[in-house]
C-alpha cells in the first residue's frame, strides 16, 4: 500500500526581515527561512529576552537539545534567529493544540544551516507537525511571525 504524499505549501514574505517557504507533509513540516537583513543571531538583538518575557514567557522554559546542553533561557541570548523561530513556533503549536481540547501537546524540531553551501541567513527548520495538525500550523506561523 502506498503512503499518502499530500503536502501543503505556503510562502510568506516579511519585508526587510525574512522569507519563509513552508511545506507540510503527512507527518512532518519543513520550513526554509531566509533572512533579509544582517541580523542572524540574537546577540545583535539585546532586547530578545525582554520581548519574549513580555509576549511569550513560556518559550523560555522549552527544552533545547544543543551540543553544549545549554538551557534555552540561556541559549536564547546567543542563538541563530532560525533556531529562535523554531522554538517560538513549537510553543505556539503546543498552545494551539491544547486550546483545541487536547490534554497535552508535544512537537519537536531541528534547525540546521550551512552558510558555506547556502547563502548566509538561510535556515532549514524541520518539525514533527504533519497534516493532522494542518488546521493549527498556519495560525502558529502567523503568531510566530508577529
Amino acid at each position: 500500500m502506498n503512503k499518502p504524499t499530500l503536502s501543503l505549501s505556503r510562502e510568506y514574505l516579511i519585508k526587510e526581515y525574512f522569507s519563509l517557504s513552508v511545506k507540510q507533509r503527512v507527518t512532518t513540516t519543513t520550513i526554509i527561512m531566509q533572512l533579509l537583513n544582517n541580523h542572524s543571531n540574537t546577540n545583535t538583538l539585546p532586547s530578545t529576552v525582554r520581548v519574549l518575557k513580555m509576549n511569550l514567557p513560556s518559550v523560555l522554559q522549552t527544552s533545547c537539545y544543543n551540543d553544549d546542553n545549554i538551557p534555552f533561557h540561556i541559549e536564547v541570548k546567543n542563538t541563530e534567529l532560525g533556531h529562535l523561530f523554531e522554538h517560538i513556533l513549537l510553543e505556539y503549536l503546543c498552545q494551539l493544540k491544547i486550546a483545541k481540547g487536547f490534554r497535552q501537546a508535544t512537537f519537536s524540531g531541528r534547525t540546521r544551516w550551512n552558510w558555506i553551501k547556502d547563502p548566509k541567513g538561510k535556515f532549514h527548520i524541520h518539525l514533527t507537525c504533519g497534516n493532522k495538525d494542518a488546521d493549527i500550523l498556519p495560525l502558529a506561523v502567523k503568531k510566530t511571525i508577529a
